[in-house]
């Protein structure tokens, strides 16, 4: 039996979007949070090594003082920026399969969502590091960024709904990215601020937390550590079904698919294929 609709096949305000995506994560992409997990895992394998070699230290201070660290902090934040983008983009293509399973109201199939693809290989070696390089860039200039994490920060959510090639799952979320006023972006960079703000409270409490157990260093930077891939696998899988939904809502508004598929309804029951079919 399918789970209750978390997308209504219609025009949405952006807090409806923002819950849409929330519910979708409960309905059906749950199971995903293993996967999320592991990327985040992976993430701070990543720049841990980084931070230590650049003196860059959350929990102990900076070895050369704030302000003389900066370039170092700058370097670290975009490239976690970069390496977040990716992994948005690359889970985008399971919640895309999701939100195409949606609307269609037909049941999830969890195996089927963590079988490998050859759509993956496109997303891992193209898709993923083209949203990671821009991102990445966007964040060492500063304001840029917004552009450059809503540029094709949706081309993973395009290859799941569409069943698009890396290439042109690229272009759908460039295209995406610029129409309505360019409301996509305003809507992912709401849902990553949102997100950053819950995490940044999750990591300062852990930090006044540390002031009232004793703790050793390594104790405390074994526990950030595992509260940063808590807190990001939530988040990553969030933003991944934003941005799902945000293209089936932006299909709605800008391209008459709600209309489609309740026209395709009164032919013939809805299937994934329909969403495909509609692009």
């Amino acid at each position: 039996m399918a789970p209750p609709s978390a997308l209504p096949r219609r025009p949405l305000t952006v807090g409806e979007l923002l819950d849409a995506a929330a519910q979708l994560v409960r309905n059906r992409a749950v199971i995903l949070l293993p996967v999320a997990a592991l990327f985040a895992i992976a993430e701070q394998a990543i720049l841990y090594p980084l931070r230590v070699a650049l003196g860059v230290d959350f929990l102990n201070g900076f070895d050369d003082g704030f302000w003389e660290t900066m370039g170092a902090l700058w370097v670290v934040m975009a490239i976690g920026c970069g390496l977040e983008a990716m992994i948005i983009t690359f889970l985008g293509t399971r919640t895309g399969v999701l939100a195409a399973q949606d609307l269609a109201a037909t049941p999830a199939a969890p195996r089927a969502l963590l079988r490998p693809r050859w759509r993956d290989a496109g997303a891992l070696t193209i898709a993923a590091p083209a949203a990671a390089v821009c991102t990445a860039i966007g964040a060492f200039l500063g304001p840029l960024w917004v552009l450059g994490y809503g540029l094709f920060g949706m081309a993973g959510a395009a290859m799941g709904l569409e069943r698009r090639g890396a290439f042109r799952g690229l272009g759908r979320a460039a295209g995406m990215a610029f129409r309505n006023g360019m409301r996509a972006i305003w809507v992912r960079t709401l849902g990553y601020a949102a997100w950053l703000l819950l995490r940044l409270g999750f990591f300062i409490g852990m930090l006044a937390l540390f002031d009232q157990l004793p703790l050793t260093d390594t104790a405390q930077a074994w526990s950030i550590t595992a509260g940063f891939v808590i807190a990001n696998s939530a988040a990553y899988l969030y933003l991944a079904a934003l941005d799902a939904a945000a293209l089936a809502e932006g299909r709605f508004r800008s391209e008459g698919l709600d209309i489609w598929l309740s026209r395709a309804q009164r032919h013939a029951p809805l299937t994934p294929e329909s969403v495909v079919a509609s692009r």
